[in-house]
């Protein structure tokens, strides 16, 4: 998310699953890298790295921990449109 942009959090009712969804207007991640950015060390935008720091591990481990509750989470983006959707059972 760039700075001065937006976030929006939600998480909606849905049968035996809690949804939330994080959305932001920041500039979308490239299409074809909608599975690649949950991998170690990956960056939508490796040339932003030095003025956003960050070591591209926070999708992997936020993916690692979800499925380890038994959950999910995806990401749908378009330029100026982000969405990540994380789905946990209700227990």
């Amino acid at each position: 998310m760039s700075a001065g942009s937006c976030a929006d959090l939600a998480g909606p009712p849905r049968a035996g699953q809690v949804e939330v969804s994080v959305k932001d207007d920041g500039p979308g991640i490239p299409a074809g890298l909608s599975e690649v950015i949950f991998e170690r060390f990956s960056r939508a935008d490796p040339g932003r790295s030095r003025a956003t720091g960050g070591a591209g591990l926070g999708l992997a481990i936020a993916r690692a921990v979800m499925a380890a509750h038994g959950g999910s989470v995806d990401v749908r983006s378009r330029p100026g449109r982000t969405e990540f959707r994380l789905l946990l059972p209700v227990r």
